[in-house]
């Protein structure tokens, strides 16, 4: 499932990890990047590009981001193309780095299904992602509060402020297209660089009402990133979504 609404050709959860299989039953594939009509053509004398302001002001923000407060970490890394600050008591699985069928045994995720997390974790690894479960919150069966995290190639040469009218409007069709309620949007800066951060609602038979948030940033030019944090019914997500979108770096 890929946004291509419009400009954008990029592979994206945009609902979430745990519904992401029941909402889009096809894995993602390998996307090849759009030629952007506003691609510079301009290079330095020695041949190579010329550095994209974009870019610059993307390591700028980067190097700025929040510190990461009590009761957090940092996850992701340059595998995910971005790192943020995740509960400490959360439980992270980096499928950069480890198997799906390890991450499923994990003693520490034995209150969710065993046979839910190698389905789901299918699409994610794919796109190189990190995940990270509130396994406290999954008693008894009930739906586990979860974060994920990745970049992909976005095809187009926009980024931060210049990007963000285009990431809005195809993110929001795109939800809509996923039967998705309650849609909001707010311009949302995500590791000092202009983002959009897009709530919703989404129904799963086998979960119910699902509530999500998610980042979306273009933090340099070819490049797009998305946090995606689901709660179930009657759950927060406290200060997740608001902690990821202030430490957000992109490494």
């Amino acid at each position: 499932m890929h946004i291509r609404v419009g400009r954008l050709a990029v592979p994206v959860l945009v609902i979430g990890f745990a519904v992401a299989v029941t909402a889009c039953s096809s894995a993602p594939e390998t996307v090849k990047p759009a030629v952007s009509a506003t691609k510079s053509a301009s290079a330095t004398a020695s041949g190579s590009p010329a550095a994209s302001p974009a870019a610059s002001s993307s390591a700028a923000a980067s190097s700025s981001a929040a510190p990461v407060p009590a009761g957090y970490t940092r996850v992701g890394g340059a595998a995910q193309g971005i790192s943020i600050a995740a509960p400490t008591s959360w439980v992270a699985i980096n499928l950069a780095k480890q198997s799906i069928q390890s991450a499923a045994n994990s003693a520490d995720l034995k209150g969710i299904s065993s046979a839910t997390l190698v389905q789901d974790m299918t699409s994610l690894q794919k796109l190189h992602g990190i995940i990270v479960f509130d396994v406290t919150s999954a008693v008894d069966g009930h739906f586990a509060r979860n974060l994920n995290a990745y970049c992909s190639t976005s095809g187009v040469t926009e980024a931060g402020a210049a990007a963000v009218p285009m990431v809005k409007e195809e993110a929001a069709a795109e939800f809509q297209n996923l039967d998705a309620t309650h849609i909001t949007q707010r311009a949302l800066d995500i590791g000092g660089v202009p983002g959009i951060e897009t709530s919703y609602q989404v129904y799963s038979s086998s979960e119910g009402t699902i509530y999500g948030s998610q980042l979306e940033v273009l933090p340099a030019s070819d490049k797009i990133c998305f946090v995606t944090v689901t709660v179930g019914k009657g759950e927060s997500d406290g200060d997740v979504v608001s902690t990821a979108a202030a430490t957000a770096q992109f490494p």
